[in-house]
């Protein structure tokens, strides 16, 4: 029996990513716990941008050293199970991005960036019973980061040239959601 598949590259998890993007954020001033999947898909839509800006032609410079090095060896073969990929730690690939691209990304841009992978991602992801109390008034500066760098890793060379027109419509159209969303009046109020 035939059915429908789920079809996913780094490509399109961005652009999913972007799409709860620009869902979720006109509903932040009526819906405060939905920043929590702003921040979830802000992240997300980072880490993909940035596998879709740095990865090599064998796709193993995003992965973590041991990882790697499995990789090319089996790759060289191609004998045996093709071994599991882990993907690089999140912070390394940020720093690879700097690296490839060093004109990019300023010193608070980053720091904007790390931000919420390093206090909030987990902690959203795999949520524990808890209760702890976040400041609404610096996300918007730190979800805006995201999608300015979003939006800057998928307009890299070696990017644009795997996207198509309707691609590149959708993926702007969402940030540009996103980002009305969180410059309104009400958001601003916050």
């Amino acid at each position: 029996m035939a059915g429908e598949w789920l079809r996913i590259d780094e490509y399109t998890d961005v652009l999913s990513s972007t799409d709860l993007l620009a869902l979720v954020a006109p509903k932040l001033t009526k819906s405060p716990p939905s920043w929590k999947w702003m921040i979830i898909a802000a992240h997300n839509g980072v880490q993909g941008a940035l596998v879709c800006a740095i990865q090599d032609s064998t796709a193993t410079n995003i992965l973590s050293k041991p990882s790697a090095i499995e990789m090319l060896n089996w790759l060289e073969t191609l004998e045996g199970e093709r071994p599991k990929e882990q993907l690089a730690d999140f912070c390394l690939l940020v720093k690879k991005f700097r690296k490839k691209y060093p004109e990019v990304l300023t010193s608070e841009q980053h720091r904007k960036i790390l931000k919420p992978h390093r206090e909030f991602r987990n902690k959203f992801a795999h949520f524990t019973p808890t209760h702890w109390s976040i400041e609404i008034s610096m996300l918007p500066a730190l979800v805006q980061a995201a999608i300015d760098l979003i939006e800057v890793a998928m307009k890299q060379e070696q990017v644009v040239v795997k996207m198509n027109g309707n691609f590149k419509r959708r993926l702007n159209e969402n940030l540009k959601t996103a980002r009305a969303s969180l410059v309104s009046p009400a958001m601003t109020r916050s």
